[in-house]
């Protein structure tokens, strides 16, 4: 498997290093991981193949760069604070946050979803990032369910489950009124299924 290569500590290093990025995202996102060739990054960011090089090993180095950055989006979503009176709507803002990053790097995830059907690196960066999420979801749902016989892991990922679905599957980014009632909508049936399970 590929990785990042050492390139130029210069401004105009990392204004390459970045054209490149933005030429890889708008290739996997046009082509699919699997029929995108470093020959299109470098058609697209208008370098030479010597400078893509300079930066990546290969087309899974690059899709590395672009899934470290969404990483960090995914996994800063789950760390910021839960705390509020009005525990349904801090649900539907969790649920609303984590949709956006979704949505802002939904040409990227795609690719990751493809390119980990069929290379394990990809798998295990994405059974990582997603178990981070899972984990912290089961942190706030546990002392709920702490009386109850339900497994508050089981029950974070089939919350988590839910919205990563709808956000993988359904999500369109021209239609924020029907985002918005879908947010509200996996909000409620994530409140209502933990008052559910909660009961005794």
């Amino acid at each position: 498997m590929g990785s990042e290569v050492e390139g130029p500590r210069t401004n105009r290093g990392a204004r390459t290093a970045a054209k490149l990025r933005a030429a890889a995202r708008e290739v996997f996102g046009q082509r699919g991981f699997a029929a995108a060739r470093v020959e299109d990054i470098v058609a697209v960011a208008g370098v030479s193949h010597g400078t893509f090089y300079t930066y990546f090993e290969n087309k899974s180095a690059a899709l590395d760069a672009l899934i470290d950055a969404t990483s960090v989006d995914l996994l800063a979503v789950v760390d910021e604070p839960w705390e509020g009176d009005d525990v349904a709507g801090t649900i539907e803002a969790v649920i609303a946050r984590f949709v956006e990053v979704f949505a802002a790097d939904a040409d990227v995830i795609r690719t990751w979803l493809e390119a980990s059907a069929h290379e394990w690196h990809f798998r295990e960066r994405l059974r990582e990032v997603r178990n981070g999420y899972v984990d912290r979801v089961a942190e706030q749902v546990a002392p709920a369910l702490a009386e109850t016989r339900h497994s508050p892991a089981a029950a974070a990922a089939a919350l988590v489950a839910m919205v990563e679905g709808y956000a993988t599957e359904m999500l369109s980014d021209d239609d924020l009124e029907q985002r918005e009632r879908t947010v509200a909508t996996l909000g409620a049936i994530w409140y209502g299924g933990l008052l559910r399970l909660s009961e005794p």
